[in-house]
């Protein structure tokens, strides 16, 4: 179809369906004039209203005009690109010159001219153009609102500020056009959405394993069986890598994955419909291919509330035809989420859900690696690693932190600062945590059995509903311990302090127990209780109900709690029998050995410990932690003043009680 073609079947359909006197026929005309040397280059016209010699260009001439176009003009470059895109959409005879049509009528400019007038005359711009598609005039209006190139969003028709609805091609398919002669990956990467290389390999996702084995076997079957109705829901808090464990699925299925709807023609943000349209061409595209994976992210986009037509207020999507879409869908799709916040009528019509925490400690720091590697980091890189072992979102904000780090000197310092403002924002403007106290943890100081102990439950496959209770004077290390332990499980380290749940509401600290419980199972992570005999205290001496009760709340998650709970105390015998029995393990780290305390003056002064050490009892790592920072504040002194510094610290201990016996 070449363009006079389409030019004379516009002019005769139109002088058929409007009369002489009307808007219509004026503008037809006068356009036809502006145009008649195109049109009809070899016919000299009169000039209007003058009696020089030459055709006469009117509404009855126009009749014996239009067939005299020559129409052999060939076919536009532009049109043979639309070929390649119907031919992957396998659009029928009427969609495949609708197409043709509709873009004649925006992208080339003489008709562009004409079709920009009409909508103000009056003219149903659907009707024209699905009679020159071949639709019978009863039915042209519904079948162009039905057809392929209008509901996969190639095609748009819109209000014309009250004129009328005008014709639209979307900026992306109309700059796809532009770029000449299509290929099919061009093709697929204009209008399928944006391809998503993996970033990550498997390996980042130590703690989905399980989940990924499993979900890698159920796509490629998929892929390999042409199944529909495959769709799976990642979700949990932003950050949490969603979208890239999206993208190493799909790699490790060796499947290309298209990002659908993520910006609209002029790259702003999508509206609902607009996303729509993206999904549903993407998954025409694809359908056929068998090696390809749509992600849609923040699914909620298309769950929620759609706009009424005219945008008179909203109203609920339909969800029967969310349902149709999730069980029909020919190209196994990958939705995210960061909330279960869905119908549950929608999720019943999933394949898998699976809920995504932040990544543990290990996979933060190959993750930042990474990233740090990718940016050329560098120094600035070490700025995040203190961060990188305690905060969980560390990983999310690696690469915009290493990008400003970069722009402002590229330093350790810079990157640091920069991460810390940007986790303190995602903590609503709070201030960072302290890190867990008690410093790094040399097992070596301990009773051999606390080393085994600790290898045991953080082997690979060892179960991870354990309990364990950590009772010893201040110093020992206890959180120190709850600190190594959450790093050999790869786990986030939860720290939950009185302060943090004690209320002054009845039912208030019960409340708080229930949550800290719950969002360390959400978040996989180690929940540590500190001070723990404040919530855990013998119910035999309890004056008030809600003293019984809490203790009774800490109890019943205790029993279901799925993932490791460790309690600390400096005060064992407080707590009640029943909370004892409960603990898995438990250990009493008393104060250090002679030998300990030899190994711990080495470990933190650098020197061999003097005979006189070995009279000073009580010492715990605390101690020699503590006596080091005060050698901050002192010139040289000799291993004889260090113990005198170790045994003032023995000394200003109260008596410990004797041992409890568990």
């Amino acid at each position: 179809m070449g363009e006079k073609l389409l030019a004379q079947r516009i002019l005769m359909l139109l002088r058929e369906t409007s009369g002489r006197g009307g808007r219509t026929a004026q503008v037809v005309l006068d356009w036809a004039a502006e145009k008649a040397g195109w049109l009809w280059p070899a016919i000299v016209f009169a000039a209007p209203g003058s009696d020089e010699p030459g055709e006469r260009l009117c509404w009855d001439s126009l009749a014996a005009l239009v067939p005299a176009i020559e129409t052999d003009d060939g076919e536009p470059e532009l049109f043979r690109g639309l070929e390649a895109v119907s031919d992957l959409l396998d659009f029928d005879a009427f969609d495949r010159d609708l197409l043709r049509i509709g873009v004649g009528f925006t992208r080339l400019p003489r008709l562009a001219s004409l079709r920009g007038r009409l909508p103000a005359t009056g003219v149903d711009l659907l009707g024209l153009v699905g009679r020159l598609a071949g639709a019978d005039p009863g039915a042209a209006v519904g079948r162009v609102r039905r057809s392929g190139p209008l509901s996969l969003g190639l095609l748009h028709f819109a209000s014309d500020c009250g004129s009328g609805l005008d014709l639209e091609l979307p900026w992306r398919f109309g700059r796809l056009l532009d770029g000449g002669l299509l290929d099919e990956d061009r093709i697929l990467d204009g209008l399928a959405g944006l391809r998503q290389p993996a970033g990550l390999g498997a390996e980042d996702f130590a703690g989905q394993a399980e989940a990924l084995d499993l979900l890698t076997r159920l796509l490629r079957g998929a892929l390999d069986r042409k199944a529909a109705g495959i769709n799976l829901l990642i979700y949990g808090p932003p950050g949490t890598g969603k979208t890239e464990l999206a993208r190493t699925l799909a790699a490790s299925v060796g499947a290309s994955l298209f990002a659908v709807g993520e910006s609209d023609e002029e790259g702003d943000e999508p509206s609902r419909y607009e996303r729509l349209h993206a999904l549903k061409r993407a998954e025409r595209l694809l359908a056929r291919r068998g090696d390809s994976i749509l992600l849609f992210d923040e699914m909620e986009d298309l769950f929620a509330e759609a706009q009424i037509a005219g945008g008179s207020g909203p109203r609920a999507g339909s969800k029967i035809f969310v349902n149709r879409l999730l069980e029909q869908n020919r190209v196994p799709t990958i939705w995210t989420s960061n909330s279960l916040d869905v119908d549950p009528a929608h999720l019943r019509r999933l394949t898998y859900i699976l809920r995504m925490d932040y990544p543990g400690p290990r996979a933060r720091a190959r993750i930042v690696a990474r990233v740090a590697a990718d940016e050329g980091a560098g120094e600035a890189a070490f700025g995040l690693d203190p961060l990188v072992a305690r905060e969980s979102e560390a990983a999310a904000i690696a690469r915009v932190t290493l990008r400003g780090a970069a722009l402002a000197g590229g330093g350790r310092e810079e990157a640091g600062a920069i991460a810390s403002s940007l986790l303190a924002g995602l903590r609503g403007g709070r201030a960072l945590p302290p890190a867990p106290g008690g410093g790094a943890l040399a097992l070596d100081l301990y009773d051999p059995a606390i080393g085994k102990l600790v290898a045991r439950v953080s082997a690979a496959g060892a179960p991870s509903d354990f309990s364990l209770l950590l009772t010893g004077p201040p110093g020992t290390g206890k959180t120190a311990l709850a600190c190594h332990l959450a790093e050999r499980l790869d786990r986030p380290l939860s720290v939950k302090r009185t302060s943090d749940l004690l209320s002054k509401w009845i039912g208030g600290t019960e409340a708080n127990i229930a949550e800290a419980f719950a969002s360390a199972r959400d978040e996989g992570s180690v929940l540590l209780f500190d001070e723990v005999d404040s919530l855990l205290h013998d119910r035999a001496d309890a004056q008030r109900s809600w003293e019984v009760s809490q203790v009774n709340e800490m109890l019943t998650w205790m029993d279901s709690h799925p993932l490791p709970f460790i309690a600390a105390t400096n005060f064992a015998r407080r707590l009640d029998p029943a909370a004892l029995r409960r603990f898995v393990f438990k250990l009493d780290l008393e104060p250090l050995s002679g030998e300990g305390a030899a190994r711990a003056f080495g470990q933190f002064f650098g020197l061999a410990a003097p005979i006189a050490l070995a009279s000073v009892q009580g010492l715990t790592p605390g101690d020699f932690a503590l006596v080091k920072r005060q050698l901050r504040y002192r010139g040289e002194v000799g291993p004889l003043e260090i113990v005198d510094l170790l045994e003032a610290e023995a000394r200003a201990k109260p008596a410990r009680a004797g041992k409890v016996g568990f």
